[in-house]
């Protein structure tokens, strides 16, 4: 753990110049795997006597400032890809039959979706038949009904009839009769005389 800490803190202290313009921190301390090593040089100081008037002046800044002609700084390295996850070593029966039990349990949920689709389906055909039926029987009912009120209405109409004419011959057989009973009348002379 502290050689991946000590590696990750040189990694950035060592990319942070080019990453982030700005001031650079050093670690004095070593981390503990290198503190059997001896400490590192102290920075070489400037010559003593000329201080900082004999040093030259900076050149001065570009045309179109510091940044204009200086390269874009480089990308970030990508991270280091994942290594695959180890093989599995030893693993419990119980997750095992639990698995299959679950790979089971999913083909005959599968194979009852099947059936029941294949139930609709089936369902649905029925359905059309017994519609197309009953549409079929509604239609020769209609039309068996239609024969019957037809036949109603021509039975009324015979019997209208029927009933028109009894009632001429009745009229035509009481004048008859009221006629043969005048003349028998005047045959016998059963006329009342006083």
């Amino acid at each position: 753990m502290n050689r991946m800490l000590a590696r990750m803190l040189s990694v950035v202290v060592t990319a942070s110049p080019l990453l982030v313009p700005g001031c650079m921190v050093r670690v004095h301390n070593p981390p503990p795997a290198q503190a059997s090593s001896p400490p590192p040089p102290p920075p070489a100081q400037p010559p003593p006597g000329g201080g900082w008037r004999s040093n030259p002046p900076p050149p001065p800044p570009p045309r179109g400032g510091w940044h204009a002609d200086a390269p874009p700084p480089a990308p970030p390295p990508p991270p280091p890809a994942a290594p695959p996850p180890p093989p599995p070593g030893h693993v419990p029966p119980g997750q095992i039959r639990r698995a299959e039990v679950h790979e089971r349990n999913e083909e005959r949920k599968a194979e009852h979706q099947a059936e029941k689709a294949e139930r609709r389906e089936e369902k649905a055909e029925r359905q059309a038949e017994h519609r197309e039926e009953k549409a079929e029987r509604k239609a020769e009912h209609a039309d068996r009904k239609a024969d019957m009120a037809e036949r109603k209405e021509d039975h009324r109409e015979d019997k209208a009839d029927r009933k028109a004419e009894h009632m001429a011959e009745k009229e035509d057989r009481k004048e008859e009769k009221a006629e043969r009973k005048a003349e028998k009348k005047e045959e016998h002379g059963h006329g009342h005389k006083k």
